[in-house]
């Protein structure tokens, strides 16, 4: 198995269908929408990074395929602001966009800036059009207006329609240092009152509860959150912060009003069961997931991938950009009850012609592949083909049996009656390892389908329809080429090279 890499790369494993920067950092989504059937998406935006100035990057797309990057749409301007316009979301009003999101104070002198030092101011901007960002910015909640248990950290408002009114979520974390959601309704969208409170029952789950967001779907509601601070387990919470969801019984804002006011109570509702969290994806660098309802009645997630983790000191090796976020994924919900995620319909325009798997075109068709018996792979009856450009859309249908998905000689895909395994085995994966999902995590018991899609130096691959993802970053040391190899059982198996995204204004 080749360990070697070039530390100083000729390319820069830029992406050719997924959403980059010419410059900068690239964070959490934000403020997705459909105004006038155009797809408005932004994101948490470092233009000059490593620079720390955080704002909102803009991009718009009619089909997902062809996109207009906008820049930097919204900076900071106010004082409430100061230290960033962070995470937030955005409604559509007439012909109008309104963006909400948090304006961060960071005060000079000896803070911790979690109990004192910080100010989290929830901010309105509206955007006629969805493209004037010049207008007056509001500033509709400060500190004061969350309740007295509440630290200094609360942000990215989730604001949504419902029951004629509007409502918006906080992420919120306690005094005591305990992760909960904050509730808040408006008639008006401006004048916001406080009106319930969540965390669950019992020993806290994580310290801050980020970015927050209700999924409606089917007929079910899920609020879909990133617990920080939720201690790593053998085969859950692996990464140094994770996200998911909780399934709720009935109405959301049924379950948070039902604590009567927060701002008169002692602490947060404990209405949840912490076993009942549910991840969303057991790989590397998924977090910060969003959702919105689009003009055609779909509910569509973004999530950042980017994450980082210190302890295990993960890389990142491109040079003047860095992050991007996922495919668009259309959520919905099987007959288990579990929210699933699968790319929206769109995303298959991207395919183009079909690329045969054959047993010609495989890794190892004469048995194995590396080069000590301690690191040798068996592909004995595998199939496979190359793929040009390092993207591909692969498809694993009809899965009878245990064996291998290799993606180059650099990361594995293992099925095994127990478990589904992602496996760097080359330093592709700069200091990242081995990720495993149980098949008991699976509402069938075992793996059944698997599809994933590779662009350049990003996998996302999507498990039994959806119902978990496994998302990753990987650096190659080619990324003209993409050699894929499978001996997993199966009743159909195919492949299709990706065309680039339709990029302006980059």
């Amino acid at each position: 198995m080749r360990m070697a890499f070039d530390p100083e790369p000729a390319h820069n494993w830029r992406l050719r269908c997924h959403l980059q920067t010419p410059t900068g950092r690239i964070g959490d989504p934000n403020g997705l929408s459909q105004l006038d059937g155009t797809y408005h998406v932004f994101h948490q935006y470092t233009p000059y990074w490593p620079a720390r100035t955080i704002g909102w990057g803009h991009w718009t797309t009619p089909d997902f395929r062809s996109w207009e990057f906008h820049g930097e749409d919204i900076a900071p301007e106010l004082a409430q602001e100061a230290n960033g316009a962070y995470s937030g979301s955005a409604i559509v009003d007439g012909g109008d966009l309104w963006c909400y999101y948090t304006g961060n104070v960071k005060h000079p002198g000896d803070h911790d800036y979690v109990h004192d030092g910080r100010e989290a101011n929830e901010i309105l901007l509206v955007a006629p059009g969805g493209a004037d960002f010049s207008g007056k910015r509001k500033v509709l909640l400060a500190n004061a207006d969350y309740p007295a248990w509440c630290s200094c950290h609360v942000r990215d408002p989730k604001v949504w329609r419902q029951d004629g009114r509007l409502w918006m979520l906080l992420g919120a974390r306690t005094l005591e240092d305990r992760g909960c959601v904050l509730l808040y309704g408006s008639d008006d969208g401006v004048a916001w009152q406080a009106e319930g409170s969540l965390t669950v029952r019992g020993p806290r789950f994580g310290y801050m509860w980020e970015c927050p967001n209700i999924a409606r779907v089917d007929g079910h509601e899920f609020l879909l959150l990133c617990p920080q601070g939720v201690p790593k387990r053998p085969f859950a919470m692996q990464c140094l912060h994770n996200a998911g969801c909780f399934p709720i019984e009935g109405r959301l804002i049924d379950l948070m009003r039902a604590g009567g006011d927060p701002m008169q109570a002692a602490g947060p509702q404990e209405a949840l069961d912490a076993g009942s969290f549910r991840e969303l994806d057991f790989g590397f660098d998924f977090y910060a997931q969003q959702a919105f309802e689009d003009e055609h009645g779909r509910t569509i997630m973004f999530g950042w991938v980017g994450q980082p983790d210190p302890e295990k000191q993960y890389d990142v090796p491109t040079r003047e950009w860095i992050h991007t976020l996922t495919w668009p994924r259309e959520l919905s919900v099987n007959e288990a009850g579990r929210l699933c995620q699968l790319p929206v319909e769109e995303c298959d325009a991207l395919r183009l012609e079909e690329v045969p798997l054959t047993a010609e075109g495989a890794r190892g068709t004469s048995g194995h592949v590396g080069g000590t018996t301690c690191d040798e792979f068996d592909l004995t009856g595998a199939v496979g083909a190359a793929f040009a450009g390092c993207a591909a859309d692969i498809e694993l249908l009809g899965i009878q049996g245990a064996g291998r998905l290799l993606l180059d000689a650099d990361l594995e895909f293992l099925v095994t009656p127990d478990m589904l395994e992602l496996a760097f085995t080359s330093p592709a994966g700069r200091y990242r390892t081995v990720r495993r999902l149980p098949a008991t995590q699976l509402s069938s018991g075992r793996v059944e389908s698997l599809r994933v899609v590779v662009d350049t130096s990003l996998v996302e691959a999507y498990v039994n329809g959806g119902e978990f993802s496994l998302t990753t970053r990987w650096f190659p040391d080619d990324v003209s080429e993409l050699r894929v190899s499978s001996n997993i059982p199966v009743s159909s198996a195919r492949g299709w090279t990706l065309a680039p995204y339709e990029l302006s204004g980059v």
